[in-house]
């Protein structure tokens, strides 16, 4: 589907505004501009402009671009303070005035030709990490630390990981040893306010951070310190786990130092970047990230920004700081947004959806927990299940992953959100991912200058580098894109890019552009092409296979247990207390994926639980998370999802442990562990498997020596409507391998037809699993009709539906359960929905099914089942006046209108007139299938000879509080005259 990248609009154009173009009376008024999601009752808006001045860079030409968009602006910025509007902000990346206004200076602004449209300054929130009771822990013995406190450890484990450095001697492959970021800018916010920490001074006393008005500050928020922290700390501090650490019993003498990915990469401010400080549930407006990006770029020239934030997802909105990004990219800043951390199916946040911009997942390393817990081997590299993943709703997946669970970053204890018992943090999610790819793309620029004689390579060029030799670790292409960083190769390939002078060894790669597929087309085949650049000095034959996961079937029995809670006055351990007795289960040989499912039919969505999966040899392999937070206050429900899950890549055939606990499973090791809770319920557990199916996807071709080949793709398209991502594995007789993910979309048939959606889990952060289907709709239908229907109709398993033209407007949602299939009063719920919309618009249109945040509990997985089907209203009307007939000015006539709810489901009728000219009766409920006589009033309020053209709206409301949908559209028309004609 086509959208514009600057903002698409949730709303759809009124039949009237529709009549009014089209119809042949009097010259109309010039249609407004939209104010969309609730602008036009005014407060902070912003107001953007028609011209967005593409063709000047925002960069290189900063200072003409910023004129420019001054001087469009300044006769709107003058309207707004002449008629009362405060707060004004003056954007540039988008050609845009922030501001608080009237609802009155918001229609007055719609007027005006130079206006695009007019959007709610967005708020954005970081959640603020959840308050649980916290217990005593029990001391667990030492099993890892250094030999020699002398040698501390190198934190996060990541940079080994991402074979950046490591403390392994004669390791080779290590980026550092070719590039560390120097000669490179990175942009963050919060960055200002922590230029004095230990870590973020250099060996001669400079600071890291550049342009701070204060050098000596250390009072930032813990995630920017994080962010800093993983750029480029300096690693010069040594601490120790046992003060660090204070709850894993760690003895004295376990020390660590934590370095960044880009130590001599320089760090700027953006100051409006970032999120707000995340302990203290500040709010940041959207204009506000805007403007922070204008600075990044126009003032700072920065190269690199990092954006470990993200709106949540909402089908038919995308942020206007979308289109912010491009211009900063189109500028030649490289930009990487985390993909958000709401779990691994349909979740990942805009702007990571934006597919300019490197869009990152996050992946485990599980050597610091493991630590704190007491394992003395732990698996590192499967995603971690907090990592947003999925196919987004405009059929993007993540670019690539980085590590994101499990790493120390330096704090304050006088930092916002910062431990106060410690001098750092354990920092992870996708806030820890996105900014090691932004030192990753630091190191990538230099390395690419040192051997192109100065030159910066462009965003795109970095992104493919990245992303080409990224390293494949068995996940699902929507959940690790590409695969897991891995830096040393990326700096090799961009020493060999085209163009290059150095004389580096062999180092080889395979580059592919574009960096992933994404395909939306009826079943069958359909052609693709890749272009495949052999990074490598000599030629190199590659073949390639096409790779997806087979279907997921049981192993072994569902386990339901009792939940329990040791006695109160025993100490807890780290890693929490038992919640039910351990289950053990056999993994067989040659499982290629691991699912694993624990549900919890807590209706109060109030039970925090997780689980810790360990392997045959006794290693820690997953912890399974959860974001939510019991109901406090008047809430009857807490944001607890009822489900965990987790997924292993290539697991140990073997007896498998499965702890269940009372733990939110996020590590916060500087915080004591849970307190256990009070459901005493059953919790059930069950184990799945799949293999991998492979099929030839090319034939062997030859690619030459630093050059690219152009290479075909028949992707087969499956029959089910809906997202099928798999990915194609080239393999190259040199040894290079690169991963190319494959996002496959099947249209439902354009004549309709069913479809089916699959729930699958939830963290309980942010924002639900959503399922996207797309329909090309042909000309000439009287209504579009959209039918939902699941099983489970429990009031914690809540679903939203939307309905979105081939424009990216919102026209109609719904959602379920709903109690009106009953009737006005009843209580009884039925997971229902219906989605309609009259006279639909020929093109591509957007089905979302978006889980509000948990689910029951009562089930591992839930199907949606849909049916899109067309001209199914059925509405007639009775001496209604058509086109070229006669209205008296003084006349009434009585209209009668006959009406079947045709949408499956109990609702609220009314009718309305988009003239203004007809009188009609109180709003009537129709049950599902029934049928009802409406009475109306016409009476002409145009002056005599005026040629009325208007339209009867046939309205119901839907399960979506102040929610309406059209089921119908009767035309009608007139001319006002002094007679009636017979």
């Amino acid at each position: 589907m086509k959208r514009s990248r600057l903002l698409t609009v949730a709303t759809t154009m009124t039949m009237s505004a529709a009549l009014a173009l089209l119809g042949n009376g009097p010259a109309q008024a010039a249609p407004l501009a939209p104010a969309t999601d609730g602008a036009a009752d005014g407060g902070r808006v912003i107001v953007v402009l028609g011209n967005q001045h593409g063709d000047l860079k925002l960069r290189a030409q900063s200072s003409q671009r910023t004129n420019t968009t001054h001087n469009d602006q300044q006769s709107v910025v003058s309207d707004i303070k002449a008629n009362g509007g405060t707060d004004v902000t003056q954007l540039v990346s988008v050609n845009a005035i922030a501001a608080k206004l009237s609802s009155g200076e918001v229609n007055r602004l719609r007027a005006n030709p130079a206006v695009r449209e007019i959007v709610p300054d967005e708020q954005m929130t970081r959640t603020a990490p959840a308050k649980v009771p916290q217990a005593k822990p029990a001391q667990l013995s030492s099993k890892l630390c250094p030999s020699d406190p002398a040698k501390p450890f190198l934190e996060p484990e990541a940079l080994a990981v991402d074979k950046v450095e490591t403390d392994r001697p004669g390791d080779t492959e290590q980026a550092s040893k070719i590039a560390t970021g120097k000669g490179v800018l990175v942009a963050i916010d919060g960055m200002n306010e922590l230029a004095g920490n230990p870590n973020f001074v250099r060996p001669d006393g400079s600071h890291v951070v550049i342009d701070a008005p204060d050098p000596t500050e250390d009072d930032s928020d813990g995630e920017y310190y994080g962010d800093a922290s993983s750029v480029a700390g300096q690693g010069l501090v040594t601490y120790d786990y046992s003060k660090e650490l204070p709850y894993s019993g760690l003895p004295t003498g376990c020390t660590f130092r934590i370095k960044g990915v880009a130590p001599d990469a320089s760090l700027v401010d953006s100051r409006l970047i970032d999120t707000p400080p995340s302990a203290s549930g500040d709010i940041q407006l959207e204009s506000q990230v805007v403007a922070g990006i204008d600075r990044a770029v126009v003032l700072e020239h920065a190269d690199v920004i990092s954006e470990s934030y993200g709106y949540n997802p909402r089908p038919g909105r995308y942020s206007v700081f979308y289109a912010a990004n491009d211009a900063a990219v189109a500028a030649g800043v490289t930009v990487v947004v985390s993909s958000g951390d709401s779990g691994v199916s349909g979740t990942v946040s805009s702007p990571a959806t934006d597919p300019l911009v490197i869009a990152v997942g996050a992946t485990n390393t599980l050597r610091l927990t493991a630590q704190a817990y007491g394992y003395s081997d732990w698996i590192n590299n499967d995603i971690t299940p907090l990592s947003s993943g999925g196919t987004a709703p405009n059929n993007r997946v993540v670019d690539l992953v980085a590590p994101g669970y499990g790493g120390e970053a330096a704090c304050s204890p006088i930092g916002s959100d910062c431990p106060t018992n410690t001098l750092t943090e354990a920092f992870g999610g996708t806030s820890q991912s996105c900014p090691l790819v932004a030192g990753a793309v630091a190191d990538v620029i230099q390395a690419y200058a040192d051997t192109h004689n100065g030159v910066k390579p462009t965003p795109a060029l970095i992104k493919q580098i990245l992303t080409g030799t990224a390293k494949d670790v068995g996940a699902p292409a929507d959940q690790q894109g590409a695969g897991l960083l891995d830096v040393y190769a990326a700096v090799r390939a961009a020493q060999q890019a085209p163009g290059s002078t150095s004389g580096a060894p062999e180092a080889p790669a395979l580059v592919p552009s574009p960096s992933q597929l994404d395909v939306t087309a009826n079943a069958g085949a359909s052609a693709q092409t890749v272009n495949l650049y052999n990074a490598s000095s000599t030629p190199t034959t590659v073949t390639g296979a096409y790779r997806e996961l087979g279907a997921a079937k049981q192993f072994g029995a569902t386990v339901t247990e009792p939940v329990s809670a040791p006695d109160p006055s025993l100490p807890v351990p780290a890693y929490g207390a038992t919640a039910a007795s351990p289950i053990t289960f056999t993994v067989p040989k040659g499982l290629d994926r691991l699912s694993v499912d624990m549900i919890t039919p807590d209706p109060t969505n109030g039970t925090i639980l997780s689980f810790t999966l360990v392997d045959p040899k006794g290693r820690l392999s997953q912890i399974s998370y959860d974001y939510g937070t019991p109901p406090s206050g008047s809430a009857k429900f807490g944001s607890v999802p009822n489900i965990q899950h987790v997924e292993v890549a290539a697991p140990t055939a073997g007896q498998w442990t499965a702890k269940i606990l009372w733990a939110n499973g996020r590590a916060h090791l500087q915080s004591p562990p849970n307190v256990p809770g009070s459901y005493r319920g059953t919790i059930s557990f069950r184990t799945m498997g799949q293999h991998y199916v492979t099929k030839k996807a090319t034939d062997a071709v030859t690619i030459p020596a630093h050059t690219g080949v152009d290479v075909p793709l028949s992707v087969d398209m499956p029959t089910a409507p809906g997202d099928h991502p798999e990915s194609v594995q080239f393999v190259a007789a040199n040894g290079a391998h690169t991963s190319l993910p494959v996002q496959r979309r099947t249209l439902i048939p354009s004549a309709g037809g069913k479809f089916t959606g699959t729930i699958t889990s939830t963290v309980g952060r942010q924002v639900g699993q959503i399922s996207t289907f797309d329909i090309d709709v042909p000309a000439g239908k009287k209504d579009l009709d959209v039918n939902f229907h699941t099983a489970d109709a429990s009031a914690d398993n809540g679903l939203t539906y939307y309905l979105i033209d081939p424009d990216g407007k919102v026209v109609t949602t719904d959602s379920s359960p709903t109690t009106t299939v009953q009737g006005v009063g009843s209580d009884k719920p039925i997971a229902d929905a219906t989605l309609v919309t009259a006279n639909p618009k020929p093109g591509r249109w957007e089905i979302d099914v978006m889980l509000k945040l948990t689910v029951s509990g009562l089930e591992f997985t839930q199907q949606i089942a849909g049916t899109v089907g067309y001209d199914r209203s059925d509405a007639f009307a009775y001496n209604l006046p058509a086109a070229g007939s006669t209205v008296s000015a003084t006349s009434s006539r009585q209209l009668f209108f006959r009406v079947t709810n045709t949408t499956g489901i109990g609702r609220t009728l009314r009718l309305t007139s988009t003239a203004g000219d007809i009188t009609f009766g109180a709003p009537t409920y129709l049950a599902a299938g029934t049928s009802a006589l409406f009475t109306a009033t016409l009476k002409p309020v145009a002056a005599a000879g005026t040629v009325v053209s208007g339209a009867v709206n046939v309205l119901s409301n839907t399960s979506v509080a102040g929610g309406s949908q059209t089921l119908a559209v009767l035309p009608y028309g007139y001319t006002v005259g002094t007679t009636v004609n017979p």
